[in-house]
């Protein structure tokens, strides 16, 4: 940001910028394992448990995350709560029918998580029956067990991996895959075969929506879109189709450190809902039988292509075609992206934010729009982007009111404020600053204070200007050294221009 009078006055704004629930009915002891109801929300496999220790009860829903690395996270705020009984040294996940132990050096926070569980619960409370989302049940821990899946159904099973028999799940199997292997980093992988001779690999994952499908490889058997054909689950008479089931998501694998340039597919959701499935990584099995003809989706395949060749003119196109479809957000937030990456037009980048609020629930769209523009605010780049932010901001302040976090107001508006000072509208960023005044976090007094005062400053209003700093700078005000700082050199610079009498210099600090 380029402030009207110093950088370090601009900057001083960027630099300042659980109760535990009921238990539910649970299986209190027994075998380790079980059976669980499971819900597909927000592309995730939420299965609703109980985290139970001698001294700790906690409803709550548990995602089940084949990749994560870690075996149980659990939200920070929640974890702080966690506390065991003398010689206990596991935490148990209940439920009617369902018992896994994990042991208490494997429970982890969240930490980068959090944001994930947070939003997850907020974005589908009313789904959730305002039961939150506050644990991650990884890859460690599923890989101990024989995990089945019939999602169409809403059921999970958990049998302890070494004494799940592939006879059992011959019974209702159409193919079972064998030859899984898993890597160092705990990557589940099962044999594919392209036609009759050319084999790959898939690797297994819980999360997601999509189904991705390595561009390269795809693009080198002449299927640059992700359509290519006659790719199975296994080889040989283990065979059972891929191809068809879900349109595949062409994607750079090399571009991610967790995926290989060797594999062919990451299933998704999208492909996961149309069988049912165990998995037994321990004995080396895939077992799987279709439960529906199809999961493919044309929206997905227009949404799949555009994404893949950047083009927004082809995602304007798949949201006015689309407009009700389930991809509507991510596209728009590619859309967007990819506005930002081109230097498309605030009215064009727009268009995308209102796709994507189309696609928002009303107490989340201030929220949104503020994760969107803060981090254009907070770029070296942020004067080049100056209306788009305004555009933003200006937009996240018609929906605050009805914000599930009204708080954002006063960020906002010291957010506008700043941006219309940078943009020569005083008189504007003044108005903005003042109602931030009023917004009620007393933290941020000071903040406001100073901002004040360079508004202050610039309508040529000294002694306002002043006496805003000097109220900023005070040590009584909490603030960051760089405010502090940046006050006082602001009250250093309208010394000159007051009268050598004017009272506001004989107070303390002045």
């Amino acid at each position: 940001m380029r402030p009207i009078f110093s950088r370090s006055a601009g900057a001083a704004l960027i630099a300042s910028l659980i109760l535990l629930a009921q238990p539910a009915v649970a299986q209190e002891s027994g075998s380790p394992g079980g059976a669980a109801e499971a819900r597909l929300v927000g592309d995730h496999v939420l299965v609703r448990v109980v985290l139970s220790t001698e001294k700790f009860h906690k409803e709550t829903h548990l995602v089940l995350d084949y990749t994560d690395e870690q075996p149980l996270r659990i939200y920070n705020c929640i974890l702080g709560y966690v506390e065991y009984g003398e010689g206990e040294e596991t935490i148990k996940i209940l439920a009617d029918g369902l018992r896994i132990e994990v042991p208490k050096e494997d429970v982890e926070a969240s930490s980068e998580c959090t944001l994930f569980l947070k939003n997850l619960s907020g974005q589908y409370s009313v789904e959730l029956k305002d039961i939150d989302v506050s644990a991650i049940l990884g890859g460690p821990v599923l890989r101990q067990y024989a995990l089945g899946m019939n999602l169409a159904a809403g059921e999970v099973s958990f049998t302890p991996a070494d004494v799940a028999k592939v006879e059992d799940a011959m019974l209702w199997a159409e193919s079972i895959v064998t030859g899984l292997r898993t890597t160092e980093e705990g990557r589940v992988l099962a044999p594919l075969s392209i036609g009759e001779k050319d084999r790959s690999l898939m690797a297994f994952n819980t999360a997601g929506y999509h189904s991705y499908i390595n561009a390269a490889l795809a693009g080198g058997l002449g299927y640059p879109f992700g359509d290519v054909p006659n790719i199975h689950f296994g080889v040989g008479d283990q065979r059972v189709p891929l191809s068809g089931m879900a349109a595949l998501f062409p994607a750079d694998f090399s571009q991610d450190p967790e995926l290989s340039r060797d594999w062919l597919v990451v299933p998704g959701l999208s492909l996961w809902t149309a069988f049912r499935l165990e998995i037994n990584p321990l004995q080396g099995y895939l077992a799987l039988a279709p439960v529906v003809n199809t999961n493919y989706s044309e929206a997905d395949f227009e949404f799949y292509t555009a994404a893949a060749n950047k083009d927004r003119e082809a995602l304007r196109s798949y949201h006015q075609g689309n407009p009700d479809d389930r991809n509507v957000a991510e596209a728009a937030e590619l859309m967007f992206a990819l506005g930002l990456e081109q230097n498309a037009p605030v009215e064009e980048q727009m268009e995308a934010v209102n796709y994507r609020l189309s696609a928002t629930l009303e107490r989340m769209k201030s929220g949104w729009l503020k994760e969107t523009l803060e981090p254009l605010f907070l770029a070296d780049d942020r004067d080049a982007r100056s209306e788009l932010i305004m555009a933003l901001g200006e937009e996240a302040l018609e929906y605050v009111s009805r914000s599930d976090n009204p708080g954002l107001r006063q960020d906002l508006q010291l957010i506008l404020g700043d941006r219309y000072l940078e943009a020569g509208d005083a008189e504007q960023a003044w108005k903005y600053f003042l109602a931030a005044g009023f917004s009620g976090d007393p933290e941020k007094e000071s903040l406001v204070r100073h901002e004040l005062g360079r508004a202050y400053e610039a309508l040529g209003r000294h002694r306002r200007a002043y006496s805003n700093y000097q109220r900023a700078a005070s040590p009584l005000l909490a603030g960051s050294q760089a405010l502090k700082d940046s006050a006082r050199n602001g009250m250093e610079r309208l010394k000159p221009l007051l009268a050598a009498d004017d009272p506001l210099l004989m107070e303390v600090g002045g």
